[in-house]
């Protein structure tokens, strides 16, 4: 699969019996449909609203990686903070270098309770930048 931001090829890392498709030049991760439910549990946090693209109105449409339609920029994560990229077709998510940690972050702050070792992993993988 190629970056949806770099267009360069990304490479796999497989946790936890999912494969998150990472871009060793921006940071970025896609998340295949229901991987990032599967990782982090309760999908009610997860819920998403329409993106307010004023805080990132420069960022230019992104493509999915998987199929060719544009993404649509969502808000995800508690207080729906974070903006993300999602395939209309539900192909998957992408994440951009810092949301990642942004909306593991977020969740940490609002309680709700992780894994300790996929906050492990998921600090590690995607410390802040």
């Amino acid at each position: 699969m190629k970056c949806p931001v770099c267009k360069v090829p990304t490479f796999v890392v497989e946790y936890l019996d999912i494969e998150l498709d990472l871009c060793p030049e921006c940071q970025g991760v896609w998340f295949d449909c229901g991987e990032l439910e599967l990782l982090l549990g309760k999908s009610e946090a997860l819920e998403s609203n329409p993106a307010e693209t004023s805080g990132k109105a420069s960022e230019k449409v992104r493509h999915c990686p998987v199929c060719p339609r544009k993404m649509a920029k969502v808000n995800i994560g508690p207080g729906r903070r974070v903006m993300i990229d999602t395939c209309p077709d539900g192909c998957g998510l992408w994440f951009d270098g810092n949301e990642l940690y942004e909306l593991t972050h977020d969740l940490q702050n609002e309680g709700w309770h992780m894994r300790p070792e996929v906050r492990e992993f998921l600090c590690g993988m995607f410390p802040e930048r």
